[in-house]
């Protein structure tokens, strides 16, 4: 799979749960310091992205691709 294909795949997907991550240690008070919010933020969607694109061909090849 080529890097162009696993961008538009992936980062939607991490964007959206880095965001929900990042609203909710915003909520609860975990930070409050904006850049420690962009960090934190950057880190979450690097991490989940990574983590989408090497789960996925594990996910595949485990189950076979009409399944995940």
């Amino acid at each position: 799979m080529q890097f162009g294909n696993l961008v538009s795949a992936h980062l939607p997907n991490a964007v959206v749960a880095a965001t929900i991550f990042t609203l909710y240690n915003i909520y609860t008070g975990d930070v409050a310091d904006p850049v420690t919010i962009g960090v934190e933020y950057l880190t979450y969607v690097t991490v989940i992205f990574i983590g989408f694109v090497v789960i996925t061909p594990v996910l595949n090849k485990t189950f076979g691709s009409g399944s995940t």
